[in-house]
């Protein structure tokens, strides 16, 4: 069957990403959004927000003077929660708001943290762990989970989350050719890949402006290209609507896209993932220095000479750090050649230290 069929319009629903400091007007400008949304498209559904500071207090007043009703689940901040909110919301709403997606994404960061270290408390000779490269490909799986249902859910959807900043290592200006970790930008605080995935992305401000706090709008993306740029100052719905009305709003809107994968064009991939080449990884280096230890067994200064020097003929280097992070493979290479070395008849080894 034919992959290519004629182009459409298939953005029937807003996905709005909103980001900034405290202060800077993301509840506020999420509000007027919903709002402004909510009457151009003749809603009679309440809108639904997922509040985790909660700040929809403070805005309720203006839900009500527009004469809509406001749902809110305002107890939690896990990512968990936030998929049960997203499924609910999409069979009773037209419009979702989550503020703040930072909160949510430091929770999927410390659960998964959290049930890495359960049976390590039980074992009170294994030490707790923190984030590792490794734990980091499930997290963000959990985590995809919510982006496409972001993206996908047949309702309109505003994220608001705290700003972060973005780093460079630059190099310094004294001629050192030393470098130096410099601020080269913002983003949204959470997962990065999401900071991508909204159509409409605004970064929020609070210029100062006669002694009064002005929150401005500076349109970091507008896919429509409508808004690309601007800078809104005390923005509301209006300020936007250009970008909206390149939505096909009541038309059909795009399927998840994680219906297909390609798995099978991995039928022969290898089941050990990186848990077990890191064991195995711990497994060669305990040998190779079980090996040093029956050979140079004292810890005078000639054995451990000689050790290093066994370490730096077999693996080029003298740091142990740089051997634990060779792969598996070459790390039993090297205990293979380090034996051959020490059980060789006496003759041909050079045993320093021995």
């Amino acid at each position: 069957m034919s992959m290519l069929k004629p182009a459409t319009n298939k953005m029937a629903y807003g996905k709005v990403g909103i980001y900034g400091a405290a202060g800077s007007g993301k509840t506020r400008t999420a509000a007027e959004i919903a709002i402004g949304l909510h009457k151009a498209t003749g809603s009679t559904k309440p809108v639904a927000a997922f509040d985790t500071e909660p700040a929809f207090s403070f805005v309720l007043p203006l839900f009500r003077a527009a004469g809509i009703d406001l749902l809110v689940a305002d107890e939690s901040r896990a990512l968990k929660d936030l998929m049960a909110f997203m499924e609910e919301a999409e069979k009773v709403s037209d419009i979702a708001i989550i503020d703040s997606i930072t909160h949510v994404w430091r929770d999927a960061q410390e659960s998964y943290l959290e049930r890495l270290n359960t049976n390590r408390r039980r074992d009170h000779k294994k030490p707790l762990m923190a984030l590792e490269f490794q734990h980091w490909r499930p997290i963000k799986a959990a985590w995809a989970a919510f982006t496409d249902r972001f993206l996908s859910s047949k309702m309109h959807v505003i994220v608001c989350g705290r700003a972060g900043n973005i780093y460079e290592y630059q190099d310094k200006d004294d001629g050192s050719g030393k470098k130096e970790l410099i601020t080269v930008g913002t983003r949204m605080a959470t997962e990065k890949e999401l900071g991508y995935e909204p159509s409409l992305l605004i970064e929020m401000v609070a210029d100062r402006e006669d002694g009064k706090i002005i929150n401005t709008a500076l349109v970091q993306k507008d896919r429509a290209d409508m808004l690309n740029g601007k800078e809104l100052r005390m923005p509301n719905y209006a300020s936007f609507q250009p970008h909206f009305a390149a939505l096909n709003i009541g038309g059909e809107h795009f399927a998840s896209m994680d219906q297909r994968d390609s798995q099978s064009m991995f039928e022969d991939a290898d089941e050990a993932g990186w848990d077990v080449e890191k064991r195995q990884r711990e497994i060669w280096c305990e040998e190779i220095q079980g090996m040093l230890m029956k050979h140079f067994p004292s810890q005078s200064a000639e054995h451990k000479a000689a050790k290093a020097d066994m370490v730096e003929r077999v693996f080029g280097t003298r740091s142990w750090t740089k051997v634990e992070s060779m792969r598996s493979h070459e790390i039993k290479d090297g205990f293979s050649r380090l034996r051959a070395m020490l059980e060789a008849p006496a003759s041909s080894v050079d045993r320093a230290g021995e």
